[in-house]
């Protein structure tokens, strides 16, 4: 580089560019001098090229680009595997500098990146956002006072038509539009009163006028239920009891809706227990440790902060979920019973929170934006028309009542106004000490369930009434003429005007708005002209739409019906709570799945979820009264038998079931289970459910499915087939060797010397499933057979799904849906094994359906059942055994058993040797290596004892006999302080015929008087004194095949040098403590064993324990655990999914690592 004075110079420009500024100088020279010398230097007049320059620079690679950024640009979506956005850059960097494509592709490209993001955002992470507020503020962050409470209403549209000054009275009005006289005309398609309930709640959830000015609305705009949680802080506030977010029991804050039918206080009452259970659950599943109750480390202000952080965090969060839940009825069953689509099998619905790509052919509706109701929707909702006559005989009378005995339809109007003010005045202001419907608390502050029950069927079997002129009972007179008043004061448009800003034809006669020639007469001689009627008037008077299913099933006014979809529409979608902020990440994943809708289930309503969380009691699990409420029953048999499905659900009324009697004692568990005259089994109802072919049940014989001779055939008959000569060898061979190829090919390595595999999912239930899919000759499809049919997860999900069906519906709000889908899980796969047995049944013993197709690729050298498989099924087949009744009376009953109960049973005891056995693995490690008879003996007798301890058994029976039982507790919670040095507890039960028992055999494992030292590992217990695998006539007949399984998947985990946990949660067991859910905290209720037709779990089957001690509805709890100071699990627990967004019988994820 050269210098000048010391000064470093720029290098030499090349020739290249030095012959590039000569040629830029010649052709301005010889170009056109500009018109204007002194133009602004700024000032761009540079000339764009052409599209042939952009050709000659481009090449066929950018032709490729240009397609893939418009069929990107057209449908929205970008595959980033295509490198588009890089590619692009690319083709522009090669355009001429002033090319005009390249400009229009830029701009392009720049205004796709910028659709990508919200401007301006619609959410944040600020505090004030995260839950919804007490009076509906800070919805739409940009406007946190839009919608809110005490905030003036908006107007749709304006009044632009001139209006008489001179406008008929509204007592006129009434008299001749609206009153309904003695007629009553029920319902066209047999609505039944619960429908305008749930209408009632949405109407005074967003429309609660200030008495003393008409322009404010006392309530938010927002769907947040604010009748059963209140307008405002205070409100809120006496509604909560401060304590694990909950709710006051069985109340609610609006005391306007005291003022209707009880049904509307019913339905409040369901949500308000459905909140309560909500709370319970998020506290006890905690997920991610967000539920976390503070410490000891808290004291002092510290800790009265935390705490209260705790109870707000369980109560907003549950009432994200409840308001979940409410807005998916609303969505899901009352829009679409309005638009008949109940009356169809389709799965379409109006949802307006649907995800709307971004593309150059749509414009997608705004969503999060607030919402601001308006006074001419307050008039639209008011709909006294549909008031049954129960209803209206219970109007008329409360007012009577208040009036002094007085008429209220003659009554003078400011006499009913200020009986109606003193009413209000005089309730009282805590929610729970207000009267509703004449019921009195029990001690823990609840109704009695079978009061509201009573009130909910009778709602459920009201029909409802019919819209149109003349329809609005007589005892409302004044509440209507209080709103034509307020509609005048409010200065709405008419009704054409209305009509016009929906984009509906004017009325042009007043026939139009009434073909009743009466109707129309009359609203002539009021109006001048049809363009004159008033809108609240005339949306009463105004001829309702007829049937038409689907699309007209509400049969409301022609105006209204319109008007209430676009409201619906906006509500929901203009809601940030039920869109851009409705995730699992607010909710929970439990709390998001629990309310979501489920097309399999009644084309996804989801009113029956609410009816069972409030009553489990009550109604049976394919109830017609809970899955489709809003509908008469009556009119429900003509919809569902039309459409094939009315045998699915029972048409009996509701009846509370009896109470299940937990028995825990060795003695007396034993003593029930020996006797099966007088205690009988349960399942069989459930498992021929899910066997039944269209010419019978061939299922109602086999061993669990009764207590008759047949099933003791059966059982001596399965036995037989199962325990074929070389049996033990071949089963623990088969399991040994299963167990390490599942550890060898689904594991990882961390690190250079450490591996880590899911021992529940990728081992342990997959080593079952081959198991059982050997035994049965099951087409399962893996590395070595590829061309079967079900791979080894979905065999697993299919087989684990008809087990919980028949052993572990004890979740009474999840029961319909499982039932039928285990069934029809099950009747795929059973279709598929009678194909098979058929050709086994007329060929050679190891010929089969599947053997033509499932060959494997080469010669295998995975483990092998020679004896099972075709030879199983051939066994089967003996004794004049038909095909049908192999398969569907013993096959499918038994392999819905057997990869759930020894899944379970493996992961326990596992479970257990990894905490509070783990000084047991070094030993456990020494008999794996040893391979002696001697120490696979000791092996098994740990395996026991890890079952033993962790195992969570329940077995139920039903009484067939009065009887009295004696029993005790075997010992009291290890965390009970005050009683060191626990000792049995003796109880006796005087129990009638039919009562259902609940056997714990977890508790009746670690009795000290048949288990000394009943907490601890001991080898020396007899084999014979063990129960999980059941007890007496129907103890497992698989037990010596399970055990023998086991022992060997067991000797392959533990033989795993340095086995311990994964660290942190993915490392365990995701369970907590079993309780009963009896419909509301504090509810003293216990139990009820009983879901949908009475067929919850029975015992043992296959190959050893079922079920995981659900109990009756049980669900999580958060005070009657019982945890030792050591963590040793006492009691039933129950399990989740590895998401956490469902309960699950079994436990379902477990990552451990070992020394590679």
């Amino acid at each position: 580089m050269s210098q000048l004075g010391g000064i470093a110079l720029p290098p030499r420009p090349s020739l290249a560019s030095r012959l590039s500024g000569v040629a830029q100088a010649l052709s301005r020279s010889v170009s056109t001098p500009p018109k204007y010398a002194y133009s602004p230097g700024n000032n761009d007049n540079t000339k764009q090229t052409g599209l042939l320059q952009d050709l000659q620079a481009l090449g066929f690679q950018d032709a490729q680009t240009m397609v893939m950024f418009l069929n990107t640009t057209a449908t929205g979506v970008d595959d980033d595997n295509d490198l588009l956005l890089e590619r692009m850059i690319q083709m522009l960097s090669k355009l001429p500098p002033h090319s005009h494509e390249g400009k229009q592709m830029t701009d392009g490209l720049i205004n796709q990146l910028w659709s990508g993001l919200e401007h301006p955002p619609k959410s944040s992470l600020g505090k004030e956002y995260r839950y919804r507020e007490p009076d509906g503020s800070c919805n739409n962050i940009r406007d946190p006072q839009l919608g809110a409470a005490n905030t003036p209403y908006a107007r749709s549209m304006p009044p632009m038509v001139f209006q008489s000054p001179d406008l008929p009275g509204p007592e006129s009005l009434f008299d001749l539009l609206m009153a309904r006289g003695d007629d009553f005309e029920p319902h066209p398609n047999g609505i039944s009163s619960m429908l305008f309930y749930l209408a009632a709640i949405i109407t005074h959830d967003i429309f609660q006028t200030d008495s003393k000015d008409f322009n404010i609305n006392t309530t938010s705009s927002y769907l947040d239920l604010s009748p059963l949680y209140g307008r405002n802080l205070e409100e809120q506030r006496i509604m909560r009891t401060f304590k694990d977010g909950l709710l006051k029991p069985d109340c609610f804050s609006s005391k306007r809706l005291l003022g209707l039918p009880p049904g509307c206080g019913v339905f409040l009452i369901m949500f308000n227990r459905f909140h309560n259970y909500t709370a319970s659950q998020l506290a006890s599943i905690n997920e991610g440790g967000q539920f976390t109750k503070p410490g000891s480390y808290a004291t002092g202000m510290k800790a009265e902060s935390a705490w209260l952080k705790y109870d707000n965090d369980l109560f907003q969060t549950a009432r994200l979920i409840t308001c979940g839940l409410y807005v998916n009825i609303v969505m899901k069953d009352y829009v679409r019973t309005i638009l008949a689509l109940n009356r169809t099998d389709s799965v379409w619905g109006l949802d307006p929170r649907t995800k709307e790509g971004k593309n150059m052919f749509s414009n997608p509706a705004p969503e999060a934006t607030g919402s601001q109701v308006s006074v001419e929707f307050n008039l639209i909702y008011r709909w006294h028309s549909a008031l049954s006559q129960k209803d209206e005989n219970w109007t008329e009378k409360e007012f009577k009542n208040l009036l002094g005995g007085k008429d209220p339809a003659t009554a003078p109007m400011h006499e009913v106004l200020a009986a109606m003010g003193r009413w209000e005045s005089m309730l009282p202001e805590w929610p729970e000490a207000r009267p509703f419907a004449g019921l009195a608390r029990n001690a823990d502050g609840t109704y009695d369930d079978e009061s509201l029950v009573k009130m909910l069927q009778e709602s459920i079997q009201d029909i409802a009434g019919t819209f149109g002129a003349n329809k609005i009972p007589n005892c409302l007179r004044t509440v209507e003429i209080l709103g034509i008043i307020q509609a005048r004061h409010w200065n709405v448009a008419t009704l054409n005007e209305f009509r016009t800003h929906f984009g509906l034809t004017k009325h042009e006669t007043f026939e139009d708005i009434n073909p009743d020639p009466e109707v129309a007469m009359k609203l002539m001689q009021l109006y001048d002209s049809p363009d004159s009627v008033e809108l609240y008037p005339g949306l009463i008077a105004e001829k309702p739409k007829p049937p038409m299913s689907p699309g007209s099933g509400l049969c409301v006014n022609f105006t209204t019906s319109r008007a209430i979809l676009s409201d619906a529409v906006a509500l929901v979608r203009g809601d940030r709570f039920y869109t851009i902020d409705y995730t699992p990440k607010n909710l929970t994943n439990w709390g998001y799945n629990e309310v979501d809708s489920d097309v399999k289930v009644n084309q996804g309503q989801v009113m029956h979820k609410l009816i069972f969380r409030a009553f489990p009691n009550h109604f049976r699990q394919n109830s017609i009264y809970a899955h489709f409420p809003f509908v008469t029953p009556s009119e429900n048999f003509v919809i569902l038998d039309k459409l094939g499905t009315s045998t699915q659900y029972s048409w009996a009324s509701p009846s509370k079931r009896g109470h299940v009697v937990v028995i825990e004692s060795y003695k007396a568990v034993t003593q029930i289970l020996e006797n099966k005259k007088d205690f009988r089994i349960t399942g069989g109802e459930a498992i021929e459910f899910e066997t039944a072919q269209p010419d019978g049940s061939y299922a109602r014989d086999f061993c669990l499915g009764g207590d008759e001779e047949a099933n003791s055939a059966s059982r001596i008959h399965v036995r037989k087939a199962l325990y074929a000569s070389g049996w033990f060898k071949e089963i623990s061979t088969y399991n040994l060797e299963i167990t390490q190829l599942l550890l060898e090919s689904n594991s990882f390595k961390i690190g250079p010397r450490t591996r880590e595999v899911d021992i529940i999912r990728d081992v342990i239930g997959l080593a079952n499933t081959r198991f059982v899919s050997a035994l049965y000759n099951l087409p399962l499809k893996n590395k070595e057979n590829p061309h079967g049919i079900y791979t080894e997860q979905e065999m697993y999900m299919v087989l684990l799904t008809a087990f919980s069906a028949i052993f572990f519906d004890a979740d009474i709000a999840q029961s319909f849906k499982l039932r039928n889908i285990a069934r029809e899980l099950a009747q795929q796969l059973g279709q598929l094994v009678m194909a098979n047995a058929e050709v086994v049944s007329k060929t050679s013993y190891v010929s089969g359906f599947f053997s033509r197709f499932s060959k494997p690729i080469k010669p295998s050298t995975k483990p092998s059942l020679l004896s099972y498989g075709n030879h199983m099924i051939r066994r089967l087949l003996e004794k004049g055994k038909s095909v049908e009744e192999s398969v569907w009376g013993t096959i499918m009953p038994m392999t819905a058993t057997v990869v759930a109960t020894q899944t379970q049973t493996m992961s326990q005891c596992l479970d257990y040797y990894l905490e509070d056995g783990k000084e047991h693995l070094p030993q456990l490690y020494r008999l794996a290596h040893l391979g002696t008879k001697e120490a696979d003996e000791l092996l098994m007798r740990y395996m026991l004892e890890g079952c033993r301890l962790r195992g969570t058994v329940a077995i139920y029976r039903d009484l067939a006999t009065d009887q009295t039982i004696a029993d005790y507790h075997p010992h009291s919670p290890p965390s009970d302080s005050s009683n060191p040095n626990p000792q049995p507890t003796t109880k006796t039960h005087v129990l009638k015929s039919g009562t259902r028992l609940l056997l714990n055999l977890s508790t009746a494992s670690r009795d000290p008087t048949i288990f000394p030292s009943s907490s601890t590992v001991r080898l020396d217990r007899p084999l014979d004194s063990y129960i999980h695998y059941g007890w007496g006539p129907h103890q497992c007949l698989g037990m010596e095949a399970s055990r023998a399984a086991l022992t060997a998947m067991f000797k392959s985990i533990v033989g795993l040098k340095g086995l311990r946990r994964a660290p942190g949660s993915r490392g365990r067991v995701k369970s907590m403590p079993a309780r009963v859910w009896n419909g509301q905290v504090g509810n003293g209720q216990v139990g009820n064993g009983q879901v949908g037709n009475g067929q919850v779990g029975n015992g043992q089957v296959g190959n050893g324990q079922v079920g995981n001690g659900q109990v009756g509805n049980v669900v999580v709890g958060s005070g009657h655990e019982r945890e030792d100071r050591d963590g040793e699990l006492e009691g039933l627990r129950v399990y989740m999914t590895a998401d956490q967004s469902s309960y699950w019988p079994l436990p379902s994820t477990m990552k451990v690592r070992w020394d590679a």
